[in-house]
């Protein structure tokens, strides 16, 4: 009787025991504490103390500042020697021949015409000096061609002064330059495309370049010659002006009043 007594004594110690912190006579196991230190490195402790932030995606617009733009030079503007603009668009004959080194140049005087629509054909007065520049890479021809648009108006408007630069033709050919030898490609891609840029046109034959002013067009002739032909636009845009002015009907009947005033009767 002694015996069952003593053991229902024992087991209730152990029910009370556990009830009141799993532990008994001072030892048990111990809950997990979520202060645990971590195992992970020193290093990454910071990372643990700060809230997890999404990685943004760079956009394009952020490397705008880092793309560079290559300018392009503007087509000539006239005669150019050297790098420098020796005579504009529109300079007169004799201002263009003081500045040729070649005082022995002949000057030939053209006569071309034009007709209209309703068949009238109107003569044009032009001029052009032919000479030759020779470099150390090259042997450059070059004839400046001039338009007389003032006769248009009137058949005494005829002295060199009324002559205007209004083209430009160059030929060039390259010189033997040994080991690596120069190709008109060569000039055609290092001093046209990259320096005058992307042709408005190219027709198989031409790179073609329009700009206000002046239209610019260069070809290869064989592997050792190339072409160069610049007009200028507003001497053409006058020549038309004044074909229109003299030559239209309102310009004949215009020209007829002229002419009546001088008539007495």
């Amino acid at each position: 009787m002694k015996k069952g007594i003593t053991c229902l004594v024992v087991f209730l110690l152990v029910v009370l025991s556990y009830g009141n912190g799993g532990q008994l006579f001072g030892g048990g196991r111990k809950s997990k504490s979520k202060s645990t230190p971590s195992s992970k490195p020193l290093s990454n402790s910071n990372e643990q103390d700060e809230p997890f932030l999404e990685e943004s995606t760079p956009t394009i617009t952020s490397r705008k500042n880092i793309e560079s733009v290559i300018p392009v030079k503007r087509i000539p503007q006239g005669w150019i020697f050297r790098g420098e603009l020796l005579a504009p668009w529109e300079a007169n004959l004799p201002a263009v021949l003081s500045v040729i080194p070649d005082t022995t140049l002949e000057v030939i005087y053209q006569d071309d015409s034009r007709t209209t629509n309703d068949g009238i054909v109107i003569p044009i007065k032009r001029a052009s000096v032919e000479f030759q520049y020779s470099s150390r890479l090259t042997v450059e021809q070059i004839i400046l061609e001039f338009t007389n648009v003032d006769f248009i108006y009137s058949v005494t408007n005829n002295n060199d002064s009324h002559y205007l630069l209004s083209a430009i033709t160059k030929k060039v050919g390259l010189k033997d330059t040994g080991f690596p030898q120069l190709t008109a490609d060569d000039i055609i891609k290092h001093k046209v495309l990259m320096e005058y840029g992307t042709p408005k046109e190219f027709d198989g034959v031409w790179h073609i370049y329009d700009e206000p002013l002046s239209t610019f067009r260069a070809r290869e002739l064989d592997e050792r010659n190339l072409k160069v032909e610049m007009t200028s636009t507003n001497v053409e845009k006058k020549i038309n002006k004044a074909v229109e002015d003299m030559y239209s009907k309102q310009g004949i009947e215009y020209k007829k009043r002229l002419m009546i005033q001088g008539i007495d009767l």
